[in-house]
């Protein structure tokens, strides 16, 4: 160490350091030290913030055109869920004895399939019961 810094060092003690905070120099510390209040400038209901983020593109949605609910999410041929399932499909069941129903799933009628599903269910529950 050279023979200013070490004389400036130790003139430095903590006294002098306490001596500065409690007595400090007007330039070290901002005019204004209270915050502002959360409640000089509130949200107004309805009103919305701003947005801080730039805008991603969002994905484009079909809209439901072919039945009433233009409201619900689409689901295929320009209808919802429901009314594609009662009026959009056109092929019929043929792994079951109704050929003259609607296919639903797995070649399958709506009834049949359900019933597949359920029993398939059942079966792991049963084998657990019978240990």
């Amino acid at each position: 160490m050279s023979k200013d810094f070490a004389d400036a060092l130790s003139n430095f003690t903590i006294f002098s350091n306490m001596h500065s905070i409690i007595n400090p120099s007007s330039g070290t510390w901002p005019i204004n030290l209270t915050l502002p209040s959360l409640s000089s400038t509130p949200v107004l209901q309805g009103q919305k913030l701003p947005n801080i983020f730039p805008d991603e593109p969002r994905k484009k949605c079909k809209t439901v055109t072919a039945c009433p609910h233009s409201a619900r999410k689409h689901y295929a041929k320009n209808m919802c869920n429901n009314c594609y399932h009662r009026l959009g499909r056109d092929k019929t069941a043929w792994a079951c004895e109704h050929h003259d129903r609607k296919h639903y799933a797995k070649g399958k009628c709506q009834f049949c399939y359900l019933k597949h599903y359920n029993k398939s269910r059942q079966e792991p529950q049963s084998s657990i019961e019978n240990l």
